[in-house]
């Protein structure tokens, strides 16, 4: 997937997407049925996204967290994005901007995945 290598909405980069695995990763985002790499998240992204994954184990039983590895298909990924629609709802996302960033830009790339029609794999560490 060389067709990009970093998120497209944001001036800087945070997650790294492609081809090039940073191993540093808390999480690590690949295609499920060949085990592409897609994107990871570090532990800072993984800080502030951890109420929407929270909140996703609330609605749907599935834990995304950083030692184990979780399946998110297009409905559980659809469904991450209502809850970060929600969020944004209620939220000040004038509290903590780069909070805000991380997960505008999480939605953007699940959105993105989600449209292609892939399933994901989650590995954790």
């Amino acid at each position: 997937m060389d067709w990009f290598r970093y998120v497209f909405i944001a001036p800087i980069h945070i997650f790294t997407v492609g081809n090039n695995v940073i191993n540093d990763m808390a999480l690590d985002f690949h295609k499920l049925n060949n085990r592409e790499y897609l994107f990871g998240l570090d532990d800072s992204r993984f800080k502030n996204l951890n109420e929407i994954f929270i909140e996703y184990k609330n609605w749907t039983g599935t834990i995304i967290d950083l030692y184990n590895d979780t399946k998110l298909t297009i409905e559980g990924q659809k469904t991450l994005i209502k809850i970060i629609d929600i969020y944004i709802e209620k939220s000040n996302l004038n509290s903590d901007k780069q909070k805000t960033t991380d997960i505008l830009e999480f939605r953007a790339l699940i959105n993105y995945f989600s449209n292609k029609k892939y399933d994901i794999e989650i590995l954790g560490d």
